[in-house]
């Protein structure tokens, strides 16, 4: 019903604000984009047959055509293009966004490949001295442990089980990728509300896929990460008061897990977040919190022995920054959980302290660096890891 709702909400206020508009509009094509370069140095307790330096760098760049209609309807399209890496470094280029929008007194839709609401709009720990265009530092660590599902054999875990980008993204994220609609409504004080539609959230493009069954190959597999009928609502607030900065969000998400072979039933998507950042003179503090309960594991297991019950997947982050001018330094803080292991219950957790400072050198240029201490707990102790990780980087944003 909510899915129904949300998309026939949409279509009335798309036609509603398309009343008048002129068929022959001019189109504004506008060009942007960010690109960032990043060397990292990694000191690891489980390192072998691992180099200590790295680099790695990124270019995405945006097409946005745009036109406006004489009763004030705007609308167009984005198409988001980056240098990919690709399987077997092949260094492909694809598109991960695309859609068209039209916004006016109504508010926003967005249609096609776009992020949901709550990942547009999600408020965490205030961390601009780590520009938003730059993955997890989280990725640094490995190939040894099992932070980010890189652990091969009977210990692997994760690779299947993609209810979110890592154990320490603070965004409601399991369908950016795939093609959806989204709401936004005007902001009225400070408030915006919005939501989601996502037929599937393995299905983008042309895709069309309207299966309701995944055969997978082991049966041994914990969480197929694949969602249907994902549905989404949301809030945040951004307003001022004396000088003092509030800003806030909440969101739920859910969706129908999809099934498994041999009858294998996996728990259906149930999470929330919920975050704040407060700000005065420069500083500023925040946090949030995000839990994706037990969604797309498996509701139940064989027994076995010493083995701890399967966990909530959950992390929240806090922090503290200070910016004046071109200048940005804080500190940062956070922790994840999961059940971790595929085949039996398990846990594994995640810490995360961190500190970094940024400088803007030159309108659209800033230069970064900071300092990760990661501190992981697996579900056996033979995958308990430190790490220590440096990194600097340069952020092109035009």
């Amino acid at each position: 019903m909510n899915r129904y709702l949300l998309a026939g909400c949409a279509a009335v206020t798309l036609a509603a604000g398309a009343g008048a508009a002129n068929a022959q509009a001019k189109f504004d094509v506008k060009v942007s984009g960010d690109a960032y370069f990043e060397a990292g140095y990694v000191s690891q307790d489980l390192d072998a047959n691992t180099r200590s330096t790295e680099f790695r760098n990124r270019l995405r760049v945006n097409i946005i055509p745009t036109a406006k209609a004489d009763n004030g309807l705007e609308y167009g399209a984005r198409i988001r293009m980056r240098a990919n890496s690709g399987a077997s470094n092949a260094r492909n280029t694809d598109a991960d966004r695309a859609f068209i929008f039209a916004q006016g007194s109504f508010g926003m839709v967005r249609a096609g490949v776009v992020n949901s609401f709550s990942d547009e709009t999600y408020v965490s720990a205030p961390s601009d001295y780590v520009s938003a265009f730059v993955e997890q530092p989280v990725f640094w660590v490995g190939p040894n442990n099992n932070i980010n599902g890189t652990t091969t054999g009977s210990l692997a875990f994760g690779a299947a089980q993609t209810t979110r980008n890592t154990i320490v993204y603070p965004a409601l994220a399991v369908d950016a990728n795939s093609t959806k609609i989204v709401y936004f409504s005007p902001r009225f004080a400070g408030l915006q509300l919005g939501g989601s539609y996502t037929p599937r959230n393995d299905s983008s493009n042309t895709d069309v896929n309207r299966s309701q069954f995944t055969a997978d190959s082991s049966a041994n597999i914990m969480g197929t990460g694949i969602f249907e009928n994902i549905w989404e609502v949301g809030a945040n607030y951004s307003n001022s008061f004396g000088g003092v900065s509030v800003k806030a969000s909440a969101g739920y998400m859910g969706g129908s897990a999809v099934a498994g072979a041999s009858g294998i039933a996996y728990n259906d998507l149930t999470s929330w977040q919920a975050g704040v950042t407060i700000g005065y003179a420069g500083f500023s503090v925040g946090g949030s919190y995000t839990d994706f309960n037990r969604s797309g594991e498996r509701q139940s297991f064989s027994a076995t022995a010493g083995r701890p019950a399967t966990e909530a997947q959950r992390n929240w982050t806090a922090g503290v920054q200070y910016s004046s001018g071109p200048l940005a330094v804080g500190a940062n803080y956070k922790f994840g959980a999961d059940a971790g292991r595929t085949d039996t219950p398990g846990s594994r957790h995640i810490n995360v302290y961190e500190v970094g400072v940024g400088y803007t050198v030159a309108p659209g240029l800033t230069l970064q660096a900071q300092y990760d201490y990661v501190d992981t707990k697996g579900e056996v102790s033979t995958l308990d890891d430190k790490a220590n990780v440096i990194l600097a980087r340069s952020i092109l944003a035009f």
